[in-house]
C-alpha cells in the first residue's frame, strides 16, 4: 500500500508491523523495499509505504514489479 503527498523533495517512509513477522523478517522486508526505491526514478513527493503480511512470501522480482508500478502512478 502506498500513500503519496506532493512535495518538492523526495522522502520515503516504510511501515512494517509486527503482523509481518519477527524483527529479522521485518528488517529484511524494509531492506528489500529500500533497494527497490533506490532503483526507481522518482523525483519529487513524500511516500509512505505500508507493508502487508503477505509481503514476506513475495519474491523480490514480484515486489519490484508491483512497487515500481505503484510508484510510477504518482509520477
Amino acid at each position: 500500500m502506498v500513500f503519496f503527498i506532493p512535495s518538492d523533495d523526495v522522502k520515503f517512509a516504510f511501515v512494517v508491523s509486527k503482523k509481518v513477522g519477527n524483527a529479522v523478517t521485518r528488517n529484511r522486508v524494509k531492506r528489500r523495499l529500500r533497494a527497490i526505491v533506490r532503483k526507481s526514478s522518482i523525483d519529487e513527493g513524500w511516500f509512505l509505504i505500508l507493508a502487508k503480511p503477505s509481503i514476506k512470501e513475495a519474491k523480490f522480482s514480484e515486489l519490484q514489479v508491483n512497487l515500481t508500478k505503484c510508484l510510477l502512478q504518482f509520477k
